[in-house]
């Protein structure tokens, strides 16, 4: 049977000698020569000091670990009259290294000539000495077999047990590891569902590293590369505090971006490898993993400073930090995608409503304008990014449902007929079939819908009032009445930039939120007018060409 290299005390049994010691048994270590591992310290036990201290015991010990040497199985010695020493081998990698002994004394060794030697060499009182002996459960002599095997047996028992203990421990260890990793690899896949708010899922992955990993800080360089990163090319999201300022750990980002390898993580010492002191502002021990797939690398992890007693990376601060920016590289990729997807939708609706608004040669560019108004409108009363950019697009799609109204109604000179102002009237209503089905739009459906109803109650096509007005449709409300006043329309000449304003205002409360109104009015216009006299050219443009033709 093997054993580990290590005492017997260090393996979670350190009763287990006092217990034989209780019972007139004696448990020591030697080497594979014979030689006392670690001879006990003096005075503290009457029997170890008979042993431990008297050279004839030692050298029979030697002798007898020369014997036990060429035995297999080993057996008990009587190294002297009454005194055998029972082996247990330790070994370590095949070879065997040492021995547990039990030192077993019995009847005879109380009229021993060696029992007087010994006590003289301990300088200890023989008759008190023998007494004490006497005074032990000492062994019959014919039971040395039975007993040096119980003792093997304990001692094999308690080295498995303490082998199994070990075991537990670093299996426990390793379970609380993959926890951590398993835990850092859910929060982390959970939160990356929000391709449209890029940065702050960076920054919570970044967050989540440092709250599990000993750093200092995280950080996410990523790389100047505007065809696969789009609007993330060349940012740095952090999460800690690096002690330096954004510009130089942006800067020493993109160096470490340089120096690494694809798939492979690099560690940075300044303080004792001068290869990497150009790095010291990022920390003293620094963990850098690259980002990215196969041999295209889009960024780096860089975990900064390590914190504990401990300055070196462990293998577990590399796997967690090594799979988080695997699943990085994914989610990126998934960003440029979305991205793509993104423009090509917004160029689809673009284009879908440039074709709507050309309908009428009065209302030229009219949705990319209120698309426009809008989302000047939501910044100015504070949504966040993401809504903002909602709002936009359910701006520029608010008159989609216009697809449906016969092309003599919306270029009817003059005033429409009940009939036909009836058919205009349902035109929020058509855009709201048409697009409900599309998952993608399913937030911006009230603005089309309710972008004709009115504060007091008045409008279209469901006479709904007040807050009860979805904030979207207010906002568009407001758009779409001062570009329509703005432009100049069959049944009245265009209005002045004064003139609409008071309009806007007159009608706070009654057509508009009184609340958006006064915001509204004094927005920054000045991109408004720009869009409005490039459509008016553009429109002259194609007006002369039909024409010529």
């Amino acid at each position: 049977m093997n054993h580990r290299d290590s005492h017997l005390r260090t393996h979670g049994a350190p009763s287990l000698p006092r217990r034989l010691r209780d019972v007139g048994l004696l448990l020591l270590d030697c080497d594979a020569t014979g030689k006392l591992v670690s001879r006990p310290s003096p005075g503290r036990d009457w029997l170890t000091d008979l042993f431990c201290q008297a050279p004839i015991f030692i050298i029979s010990l030697r002798k007898a670990a020369a014997e036990w040497a060429r035995q297999e199985p080993v057996r008990p010695l009587e190294v002297f009259p009454g005194c055998w020493l029972a082996p247990l081998p330790r070994v370590a990698r095949r070879r065997r290294i040492g021995y547990t002994v039990a030192v077993i004394a019995t009847t005879p060794f109380l009229d021993s000539e060696q029992l007087s030697a010994m006590c003289q060499a301990a300088k200890a009182d023989y008759t008190l000495i023998r007494q004490r002996l006497a005074g032990l459960p000492l062994v019959d002599p014919g039971d040395v077999g039975r007993i040096a095997a119980l003792v093997r047996w304990t001692l094999e028992d308690q080295l498995r047990l303490a082998a199994d203990r070990e075991t537990m421990e670093s299996v426990g260890q390793q379970l609380a590891e993959c926890y951590e990793e398993l835990n850092l690899m859910y929060t982390t896949i959970q939160g990356m569902s929000g391709v449209q708010r890029p940065l702050d899922v960076i920054a919570m992955v970044c967050e989540k590293l440092r709250e599990t990993l000993p750093y200092a800080w995280i950080g996410a360089q990523l790389a100047d590369d505007n065809d696969r990163l789009k609007k993330l090319s060349g940012k740095l999201i952090m999460a800690g505090e690096p002690g330096q300022p954004v510009e130089t750990i942006r800067a020493l980002g993109k160096r470490t971006l340089a120096k690494v390898t694809p798939q492979t993580p690099m560690v940075l010492e300044p303080v004792t490898n001068t290869d990497h002191a150009g790095f010291a502002k990022l920390g003293s021990t620094v963990l850098v993993h690259p980002v990215g797939r196969g041999e295209n690398v889009i960024g780096v992890l860089i975990a900064g400073e390590r914190l504990g007693p401990d300055p070196a990376p462990s293998s577990v601060d590399m796997k967690l930090l090594g799979a988080t920016a695997t699943i990085l590289a994914v989610f990126l990729e998934n960003v440029a995608l979305y991205d793509d997807l993104h423009t090509n939708f917004m160029g689809t609706l673009e284009a879908l409503t440039a074709s709507i608004d050309a309908k009428d040669t009065y209302t030229s560019g009219h949705s990319l304008r209120v698309a426009h108004l809008t989302e000047l409108l939501a910044k100015e009363i504070n949504l966040d990014e993401h809504t903002v950019k909602r709002m936009r697009i359910a701006g520029l799609v608010h008159d989609i449902g216009k697809i449906g109204v016969p092309e003599a109604v919306l270029t009817k000179p003059g005033k429409l007929t009940e009939e036909e102002f009836a058919s205009m009237r349902r035109h929020p209503e058509i855009g709201h079939r048409i697009l409900k089905d599309i998952p993608e739009l399913r937030d911006i459906l009230p603005g089309v819908l309710s972008h004709h109803e009115r504060f007091d109650g008045q409008g279209y096509p469901h006479g709904i009032s007040g807050d009860k007005i979805p904030r979207v449709a207010r906002l568009i409300s407001l758009a779409d009445a001062f570009d329509a006043m703005s432009s100049t329309r069959t049944y009245r000449a265009t209005l002045s930039r004064p003139e609409v304003i008071q309009e806007i205002l007159d009608c706070a409360g009654t057509q508009f939120d009184p609340e958006l109104a006064p915001v509204f009015v004094k927005l920054d216009f000045s991109e408004f007018d720009r869009l409005f006299e490039e459509h008016r050219i553009r429109e002259r443009t194609e007006r002369g060409k039909d024409q010529a033709a």
